[in-house]
């Protein structure tokens, strides 16, 4: 039978097809490393980043959503932290040394009201923290900087327990794990024009990404349903980073290129789930082919502020899905398009901001061949709460025409389609580091049309979430 309840069933190994790359061993990732037997066990690369992490995951939870250092101020205390103005002589010492941490937490109810397999509630919540060092400031090494994150995932969110759709509709939504999540040393040169960034890397950190979209819940308005279900265990992005370098340009204050290398997949690409096979961030795989990612990003105002950036991806593992004859295996691809885009300005700090991501891939390695996510953002509106936001968004992905192919042949009686999904979220800045988010999700067949798991013979309904989320961050 040929479901979408998820793309490591989907893209499942046949025969004795291996995950390489043209020419056989393949050139991987992040840290960088070959495929072969002449590397067997663990590799020069990963003993290295193994001996090094006791160091720095002592000093760290590390963060997805911890503000970042760029933001802390000089007391050494992030911006959008609740202990911004707090007299800290031990922070601020440890800042002028070269020393910067920040922890976070996320707690989410969430209510199925209609729909999906099931209704009821849901508790998940998200510890996290990093910490950077700035190695010009501990050491004289110029442009250099180490950065730590991890995070503490408990509870189960809706999608896993009960809609099984491929928008979760919480973006922490994960296993529930302590896991390192991003571990890597960053060197600036040419005048901070170009910078290298080596280690474990999350690429939903800086592709892909809409700034305006930020304030939603739903995953797929981060790393988006066009990655998540098209590259190899779910690609490098929350919960999983991979291994890689990255590569930054940036020649002019308006515009900035970015390129990645990474190894192919965080996980074993043929897992049942990818993040019990990496349960802590710390299998650093370097033995499947690379996956590369570009991007091109400008910004401009044309009266008002507005950034377009260009990017695609080539996963060069070879993949053999259900429905795709082994004869015809091919490497995997995707280009994408957003624009993010403020739209009207106020005499105070009122805005209104838009923002719309499209994005393709081809049909017969990708479950999602056709996505779009577009949505506005009110800022301001409200009197005495100018730091408060409304949102309305909005994603489609369109599951792979082979695969429906696939599917009738096969005398199916539930064919998959597309899943669509749109939010409404208010986030409501209590203090600097603290926020309350209600929201609210509609989501059109849940799993991209998959039959019910109550009854089969027809697909499963559609879901209308309820949640809010806290936000606390130190």
């Amino acid at each position: 039978m040929l479901f979408l309840n998820s793309n490591v069933d989907w893209l499942r190994q046949v025969s004795s097809v291996q995950f390489i790359g043209p020419g056989g061993n393949r050139f991987n990732s992040r840290d960088v490393e070959v495929r072969g037997p002449a590397f067997g066990g663990m590799t020069m690369g990963s003993k290295l980043v193994a001996g090094i992490l006791p160091v720095f995951a002592l000093g760290t939870l590390v963060s997805t959503v911890a503000a970042k250092a760029d933001d802390a101020s000089a007391n050494g205390v992030p911006e959008d932290s609740i202990a911004h103005d707090w007299d800290d002589p031990m922070r601020a010492s440890l800042a002028k040394q070269g020393i910067l941490y920040g922890v976070g937490y996320i707690g989410e109810y969430w209510n199925v009201a209609k729909g999906g397999n099931s209704q009821g509630s849901n508790y998940d919540g998200l510890v996290s923290a990093f910490t950077d060092f700035d190695l010009d400031k501990m050491f004289g090494w110029k442009g250099g900087a180490i950065h730590a994150s991890a995070y503490y995932l408990n509870g189960v969110g809706p999608a896993t327990q009960r809609i099984g759709n491929i928008f979760p509709p919480s973006n922490i939504e994960g296993d529930e794990r302590l896991r390192l999540f991003e571990l890597w040393f960053e060197q600036s040169l040419l005048d901070d024009k170009v910078k290298v960034r080596i280690g474990s890397l999350a690429a939903d950190s800086e592709f892909f990404i809409s700034d305006t979209a930020a304030v939603f819940l739903n995953s797929t308005f981060g790393w988006s349903a066009a990655t998540a279900n098209n590259m190899a265990a779910g690609g490098p992005g929350y919960p999983l980073a991979s291994l890689g370098v990255r590569v930054q340009y940036q020649p002019t204050d308006n515009l900035n290129i970015l390129a990645a290398v990474f190894n192919g997949s965080p996980a074993d690409p043929f897992a049942d789930d990818p993040q019990a096979d990496n349960p802590h961030g710390v299998n650093f795989r370097l033995q499947d082919a690379p996956l590369l990612m570009v991007e091109a990003q400008y910004k401009y105002n044309i009266g008002m502020p507005g950034t377009f950036k260009f990017g695609g991806w080539k996963q060069f593992n070879h993949y053999a899905p259900e429905f795709l004859n082994p004869n015809e295996l091919d490497t995997s691809s995707g280009v994408y398009g957003i624009i993010d885009q403020q739209i009207w300005k106020g005499a105070h700090d009122d805005a209104v901001s838009a923002f719309v991501r499209l994005g393709g891939s081809p049909d017969k390695q990708n479950l999602i061949n056709t996505y779009v996510d577009t949505g506005i953002v009110f800022t301001g509106f409200v009197p005495g709460r100018k730091d408060d936001s409304f949102g309305a968004a909005f994603a489609y992905g369109h599951v792979s025409n082979k695969l429906q192919q696939a599917q009738i042949d096969d005398g199916q009686t539930v064919i998959s389609d597309y899943e669509s999904v749109v939010e409404l979220n208010y986030t409501a800045k209590i203090s600097p580091g603290f926020s309350v988010a209600p929201d609210f999700q509609y989501i059109w067949n849940p799993g991209g049309r998959v039959p019910s798991e109550n009854n089969p013979a027809v697909p499963e309904k559609d879901a209308a979430v309820f949640g809010v989320r806290t936000t606390l961050n130190y």
